[in-house]
């Protein structure tokens, strides 16, 4: 005997309006309020200056509608990249947002045949290190007292094509 099985399933349609964009020196105010209100030791306003001086940076914004609701900055080596920052506004967090914003950025370091992308993210940070698991990425090591505070930082690392 042969059992169908049909189950009835509503069907969500969430229309997102996203674009990306490169970082601009007149974006970074916006990306500075975001960045204040989503960490507790933020960088500022100096340090997003001086990553878009940095020929070797590669800056993107997600939009929404538009309006900049995340950003990522990595620093490209010959065949790897640091990612230095990657950030959606504290609202717009666990809507998938900051995956498609970190394969955006992906998609453009393969176009410089990197290889993989390293960070570093607090050890007490258990949102952001579930994220970048979720994502692809391995723990590798840990850098004892990294932080100012004194806190370790994990070592993850991406591997673009594996």
């Amino acid at each position: 005997m042969n059992w169908v099985i049909f189950i009835k399933m509503k069907l969500i349609i969430k229309p997102i309006n996203i674009s990306f964009k490169p970082l601009e020196k007149q974006d970074i105010d916006d990306v500075l309020a975001i960045e204040c209100l989503a960490y507790s030791a933020p960088w500022n306003k100096a340090k997003f200056v001086g990553s878009l001086g940095n020929k070797q940076t590669l800056t993107v914004l997600i939009l929404l509608k538009g309006k900049i609701i995340g950003y990522a900055i990595a620093l490209r080596s010959i065949d790897s990249a640091d990612l230095l920052n990657l950030c959606i506004h504290p609202k717009n967090q666990h809507q998938g947002l900051g995956s498609q914003l970190f394969l955006n950025l992906v998609t453009q370091l393969k176009e410089f045949d990197i290889d993989s992308v390293i960070l570093e993210v607090r050890q007490s940070n258990k949102a952001a290190r579930s994220f970048y698991q979720k994502n692809g990425f391995e723990l590798i090591d840990t850098r004892k007292k990294y932080y100012a505070d004194g806190e370790d930082a994990k070592i993850l690392c991406f591997q673009i094509n594996k």
